[in-house]
């Protein structure tokens, strides 16, 4: 039999995958230039700090960084989770309403975690969780704090694959119930932040998520194929930091 050519199904799928690409690239390049350009610009002597009492009560975790480091993979669950691409733009757009009113808010009302950190130069690096948590405060400017854009985030992408399959859904609102302590317990966020932050992610999906229904006889989640890719994607994220760990200079 002849070689059967590329079914218009093959190529609306390629379509879809490029288009997916395409919007997950332009968002991560909306997002590092606006959050460093404004965590870097920021006057410190306008930056505030929300501090409460249970702020003071919540200890320093140096383990909870892995958690904490999950958001952001947690942000890429539906390239792997959402099959119908309706969904997917509609996610991604909940992303860019999010990311944009946050850095709104970063540059209006700075907030800083300056003396909420744990000092670097007592974090014992020569141990991997601590070694991860004085890279993360290295890297990450100490102000872009109120709301919480880590949670958000996280928070969106629950939301998009609950849409997608409840299954996926309740998996990963259970992650982003850890990251919500993570963000305090690795001393990255005041609690008003992650209150703030889950809000906003709250009102985002109200207005873009929350009216998507399926069209008649489509899936919007993907196949177990794809959670077993995004999978293979995390444990490649968590061996590639303990490589850069095991040969820091």
């Amino acid at each position: 039999m002849p070689c059967v050519g590329t079914t218009e199904l093959q190529r609306s799928a390629m379509r879809s995958g490029v288009e997916k690409a395409v919007l997950t690239l332009a968002l991560v390049a909306f997002f590092i230039a606006g959050y460093f350009f404004i965590g870097h610009a920021t006057d410190s002597s306008r930056a505030r700090e929300l501090t409460t009492p249970l702020d003071r009560w919540i200890p320093f975790v140096p383990a909870s960084i892995w958690v904490y480091l999950w958001m952001l993979p947690a942000a890429l669950i539906p390239l792997f989770a959402v099959r119908c691409q309706d969904l997917f733009r509609r996610t991604y757009l909940a992303y860019a309403i999010a990311i944009a009113i946050s850095l709104a808010c970063f540059a209006a009302f700075p907030v800083t975690s300056l003396r909420l950190r744990v000092d670097p130069a007592a974090l014992d690096v020569t141990r991997f969780a601590p070694w991860a948590v004085a890279t993360l405060y290295a890297l990450d400017p100490p102000y872009n704090l109120f709301p919480s854009l880590h949670l958000s985030i996280a928070t969106l992408a629950a939301f998009s694959a609950w849409k997608a399959d409840r299954r996926y859904g309740a998996a990963t609102f259970a992650g982003v119930a850890l990251v919500a302590v993570s963000i305090c317990t690795v001393k990255q966020h005041f609690l008003l932040d992650g209150i703030a932050g889950m809000a906003l992610a709250a009102l985002t999906y109200a207005v873009v998520l929350r009216p998507y229904r399926p069209a008649a006889g489509v899936r919007p989640g993907s196949s177990w194929r794809g959670i077993v890719a995004y999978l293979v994607m995390i444990v490649l994220a968590y061996t590639g930091l303990y490589v850069a760990f095991r040969f820091r200079s």
